[in-house]
């Protein structure tokens, strides 16, 4: 399964339905934690440090845009998604949100690009990585 320390830098802009809060978050984590049986939908969680934000008074970084297109700027730049596999992410439900971490819902394009077989053809990266 996809799971991938990172050290990306994102962007909040305060224009979330859940906080307010304008700040740079460090993400340290990026894991896929759930694939369905069929293989055509998952849940991304992008791990932050609670040094950074804390959901009890920075609130859920949920639903904020500038976050989510900061994200997935850093998973197409630093870790080589297509913009297709990016488009195919979107926020989960509010009830998925972590107290470190932010869900995201993935689709079968994001999915194929967190193979660890495409991953070796397209970017040599080792298999068991």
């Amino acid at each position: 399964m996809f799971d991938q320390p990172v050290n990306f830098r994102t962007l909040t802009d305060g224009r979330g339905y859940w906080s307010k809060q304008v700040k740079t978050v460090g993400i340290n984590r990026v894991r896929l934690a759930y694939v369905s049986d069929e293989g055509d939908f998952g849940e991304l969680r992008a791990y932050f440090d609670p040094k950074d934000w804390d959901i009890d008074t920075d609130g859920l970084i949920y639903t904020d845009m500038m976050w989510k297109h900061s994200f997935l700027t850093c998973m197409e730049n630093i870790l080589g998604f297509s913009p297709d596999a990016t488009l195919d992410v979107s926020y989960s439900e509010q009830g998925m949100q972590g107290d470190n971490y932010v869900s995201m819902d993935v689709g079968p394009q994001f999915l194929l690009e967190c193979n660890a077989l495409y991953r070796f053809i397209i970017h040599r990266e080792a298999v068991n990585s």
